[in-house]
């Protein structure tokens, strides 16, 4: 096949290709900032954003067999309006540009925060209610997604080739410098989190995780099965925020969950923190999935266990770790600070 991979140097993109890798596909990777090409991949520079891509788009897309969409901003969380148009925007010209070929079919990577909050510890399947989580803005983009991407396919009848993976939170080493630098400010030191002295704990909380291979792993089955639908995909077992505190070595401590999302928002207001408290709100109200159509429809399976996955983020956080292309790069306190001096904070700054 030919696959075409959109946010291909991200953290979930860079897992697909190298879940492609030697499976003779010919890949075609679309990035703002794209890696050299190499025997594997080959690379067009898009701003996928920009209206202005469309027509180039079109042309990389049209002798496509398939097409990956991972393309998504995560920054700046202060721009909504930016936010928008790089990422339901995204969706809805590479979904058209698509479908419009009779035969492509398209992958589109969605999130678990599609789903409206939690009514019990119950697993819930791919029916459950996508409303979202109220007022978490990456929770809101991602069911508008959803939606475009519903109406683009019923237009081009095209229902029957178009996928959507719905993953909990995704994590890998190489990530862990591009979530720091998304979670933390910029003169906070990766290795402060090994010297985290308290950690809170409420008995309500639970998070899923899941590894970015066993990511890729259900994308490229979705390729190669041509199955269609949606499917959720997480790891065992549900972390607790008592995991979470052996995790960071850290001694729990009891904390109403209210408590901590009214402290992030407070710091979020105070303009003392890059992050969003809609992602807190997330990882407090977000149903906890069921993957068992992955495993029936797709024969897959979760190489990683959840405590793996956190272990492995945790320690790559606290390397700000990172790897090739811009997305991944390594988080270093230095060059935030002068980033941050000349264009300002990761919240609000303008792309390039």
């Amino acid at each position: 096949m030919r696959i075409v991979v959109t946010g291909a140097t991200g953290n979930i993109g860079s897992a697909v290709l190298r879940a492609l890798d030697g499976r003779g596909h010919a890949v075609h990777g679309i990035a703002r900032r794209p890696l050299p090409a190499s025997r594997s991949v080959t690379w067009s520079r898009l701003d996928l954003s920009d209206d202005g891509c469309v027509p180039e788009l079109q042309s990389v897309v049209a002798g496509a067999d398939a097409v990956v969409n991972l393309a998504w901003a995560f920054q700046p969380m202060r721009r909504r309006d930016y936010l928008h148009r790089a990422s339901v925007g995204i969706l809805e010209r590479v979904a058209r540009a698509t479908l419009a070929n009779s035969d492509a079919r398209l992958v589109h990577l969605s999130s678990v925060a599609v789903y409206s909050p939690r009514a019990s510890t119950a697993l819930v399947d791919e029916e459950w209610p996508r409303d979202g989580i109220p007022g978490a803005t990456y929770s809101r983009l991602k069911v508008q997604a959803e939606r475009a991407l519903h109406v683009v396919a019923a237009s081009a009848r095209a229902r029957d080739r178009v996928s959507v993976v719905r993953p909990s939170l995704v994590g890998q080493r190489a990530a862990g410098g591009m979530m720091l630098r998304c979670g933390a400010p910029a003169a906070f030191p990766a290795g402060a989190l090994r010297r985290v002295p308290v950690s809170p704990v409420d008995d309500r909380f639970g998070i899923q995780m899941v590894h970015a291979d066993d990511v890729a792993d259900v994308v490229v089955r979705i390729l190669e099965r041509e199955a269609a639908g949606a499917f959720n995909v997480a790891a065992e077992p549900v972390l607790s925020g008592h995991d979470i505190a052996a995790a960071l070595c850290a001694r729990p401590v009891r904390l109403r969950q209210e408590v901590v999302s009214a402290a992030a928002a407070a710091v979020w207001l105070a303009h003392l923190s890059p992050l969003d408290p809609g992602w807190v709100d997330m990882a407090l109200q977000a149903p906890w999935v069921d993957s068992s159509r992955a495993r029936d429809v797709l024969g897959w399976s979760c190489e990683h266990d959840a405590h793996e996955v956190l272990a492995e983020l945790v320690e790559g956080m606290r390397q700000g770790a990172g790897a090739g292309g811009c997305a991944l790069r390594p988080r270093h306190v230095a060059d935030g600070l002068l980033t941050a001096g000349r264009r300002g904070s990761v919240a609000r700054r303008r792309l390039t």
